[in-house]
């Protein structure tokens, strides 16, 4: 087995160093979320195609593809895929609106039975009737692992003015009310007998957003609140799953630490009972589910994924299978129920991620598919950590790619979006894309980025255009100090966030760059929080809210941070590329970056129809990486 895999490792990374042009980093990866049938049959999957996103089953291990549904082509996103015994799958799916100026998505849930490919929108004609029914969501709540013909889905309901779950046949579409709701909550979970428990809800008073919990004891009990938290504030409180006894919960929290550990908590008691898992350095990110939908362990990030099984078996499988795949990271995707059949994905920072298969009873396992199989048959260039003290003493890291037999590279600064997010080691494809070029890319995690502590993220809050952006100035000053970059020769290139920090460089060190490059970017923060205020979001980590009184004063200041002030101090060139169906940041705010540009000065603007915030279909790809490529070649 040992030297099977390592056959298979050698075929997968063997490098023939063809050269690789943009269309071949073009690509959306060829499968995405694979899930192992809770008997190991099959495996379920998103399966992207040239005429668009499908859902796809083939037998466990084989490249047999059956789809089962396709999803609209520049319209529907998959957010997931569930099985509900080993027959049904829920497919969880969103699709872009727009309603009284505000962009948003919707989520749809159908159900599609693996033995006749018979699909069903997860509705009923009591919803469908209503005028505002496109923009319904609706949300899975629960499966049920001894009722695999059932679900616990949740959507808002006239009858509470609220959101309610039902219990729905996945077969036939029947809906039946098993939970009403009297406290306007907004999610709610169920526990591993499939009874609603917990209901969590989401306030504004006073200026002030909280957050509560409610919880009931059986099926029968009324609901009583047993944790407010108000957001921004206290440690944090975030369930992912019950306990066996049903009379706790397992809770993500920075109680004590200031890193987000794995709690118990006892309902009954309103106490948090027993910190179980702290990860070192960084904060837990998730729980591991089991096909069933039990929480069998938790996950964190370092440079890549890390898990932590309650189960020190289950550890031990997994670090068994790393082991046969040397200089590869490798984790447990999905397995059967019985843990005898799994996928597994190995990935590093310059090799395409492949996911593999093993069968623990036949001892035996392969390669099964390549991520980006374009991307194959190349040599890429590894990703280096750094570690940079900013010109205030906070310590910071991030990653440095430089390709290969270039001496002194041009840079690219390349800011993560978020901001409340991070970057990481893994292959990217943006990232080889431009080491591929010939072009250095600095990434770092500013403060405000997730994953360091809470201590860490909150330094970011309200920092927007002041501290966050002089972070990654001084990550660039680190870079060209070292000596292994450009000193004169670089370009600001910025997603989401990212895209902001591009934006706002331009206009507060106009001279530092060659280039601009934004992406789905904010120009005007503050037209952007002004309407989340007017439509009641929580925006604490942009503004300082703890006063009521001086919020309108802390909206007006964002205008010295927002770069649609100061564009008479524009002189790089930029480049704006946004989606016109991007509902995270409306694509206006490129577009007013355009419009009021001084005139002479270089700003190209490509606005993608029906483009997204991700960028998640294969025509946006293509721009991205066209437009990008050759803007930098023109430029840098």
């Amino acid at each position: 087995m040992k030297y099977f895999f390592a056959a298979i490792l050698f075929f997968t990374s063997f490098a023939i160093n063809a050269a690789k042009q943009w269309q071949d980093f073009a690509h959306l990866p060829i499968i995405q979320r694979p899930s192992v049938s809770p008997d190991g049959q099959q495996i379920a999957m998103l399966y992207n195609t040239a005429a668009g996103p499908t859902v796809a089953i083939a037998p466990f291990a084989t490249k047999e593809f059956k789809v089962l549904a396709g999803l609209k082509k520049n319209r529907d996103r998959l957010d997931f895929i569930r099985w509900s015994g080993n027959h049904i799958l829920i497919v969880g799916t969103s699709y872009p609106e727009k309603a009284n100026g505000q962009h948003f998505r919707v989520r749809r849930l159908f159900s599609v039975d693996t033995r006749n490919k018979q699909t069903r929108l997860l509705t009923t004609r009591l919803f469908e009737r209503n005028p505002w029914f496109r923009y319904q969501s609706f949300n899975l709540v629960s499966v049920l692992k001894n009722d695999p013909e059932h679900a616990l889905v949740s959507t808002y309901d006239t009858r509470d003015e609220a959101v309610a779950v039902f219990k729905v046949n996945l077969l036939s579409g029947t809906f039946d009310k098993v939970q009403q709701n009297q406290f306007e909550i907004d999610s709610w979970y169920a526990d591993l007998d499939g009874v609603v428990r917990v209901g969590t809800q989401f306030e504004k008073k006073d200026g002030t957003f909280y957050r509560h919990f409610w919880y009931r004891e059986t099926k029968d009990d009324a609901l009583v609140k047993i944790h407010t938290r108000e957001s921004g504030k206290k440690e944090t409180f975030n369930i992912i799953g019950f306990h066996p006894s049903n009379t706790k919960l397992y809770v993500l929290s920075d109680k004590d630490t200031g890193f987000e550990s794995l709690w118990l908590y006892d309902i009954s008691t309103g106490e948090f009972e027993e910190r179980l898992f702290q990860a070192p350095g960084y904060d837990v990110s998730d729980g591991l589910f089991d096909p069933q939908g039990d929480l069998i362990g938790v996950y964190y990030y370092d440079d890549f994924i890390r898990t932590h099984y309650f189960d020190k078996a289950d550890g031990a499988t997994e670090q068994a299978l790393a082991n046969m795949l040397p200089g590869l990271q490798v984790s447990i995707t999905s397995q059967s129920e019985d843990k005898n059949r799994m996928l597994l994905l190995a990935s590093s920072d310059n090799q395409v991620p492949v996911f593999y298969w093993f069968d623990a009873r036949q001892q035996s396992g392969g390669a099964w598919m390549a991520l980006y199989p374009h991307l194959l048959g190349h040599a890429y260039d590894p990703v280096t950590n750094i570690s940079v003290t900013a010109s205030d003493g906070q310590q910071l890291q991030g990653y440095l790619t430089l390709p290969a037999g270039v001496e002194a590279p041009k840079l690219v600064v390349m800011p993560h979006g978020g901001p409340q997010a991070r970057d990481y080691k893994d292959f990217d494809p943006m990232v080889q894309f431009l080491a591929n070029k010939g072009y250095a890319v600095l990434q770092v995690n500013f403060r405000g980025s997730t994953g360091f502590g809470s201590a860490f993220e909150t330094a970011g809050y309200y920092q927007w255009g002041k501290r966050m952006q002089q972070d990654v100035y001084d990550a660039m000053d680190w870079a060209i100090k070292s000596g292994k970059v450009s000193q004169d020769r670089a370009c600001a290139l910025g997603f989401s966030y990212g895209g902001y920090w591009s934006m706002t460089a331009s206009v507060q060190q106009p001279d530092r760059f060659d280039c601009v490059i934004s992406v789905s970017g904010i120009s005007d923060l503050y037209t952007m929080i002004k309407d989340r205020e007017r439509n009641g979001y929580y925006s604490g980590n942009v503004i300082d809210d703890d006063n009521p009184d001086a919020i309108d004063a802390n909206i007006e200041a964002l205008k010295a941070v927002s770069a649609i002030n100061f564009l008479d101090k524009l002189h790089a060139p930029v480049l704006l590329i946004h989606g016109d169906n991007d509902t995270r940041v409306h694509f206006e705010q490129s577009q007013w970056f355009k419009e009021n540009a001084p005139e002479g000065k270089t700003v190209n603007y490509i606005r993608i129809k029906d483009g997204t915030h991700f960028f998640d279909d294969v025509e946006s790809k293509q721009v991205l990486y066209r437009e990008i490529g050759a803007f930098l070649e023109q430029h840098l």
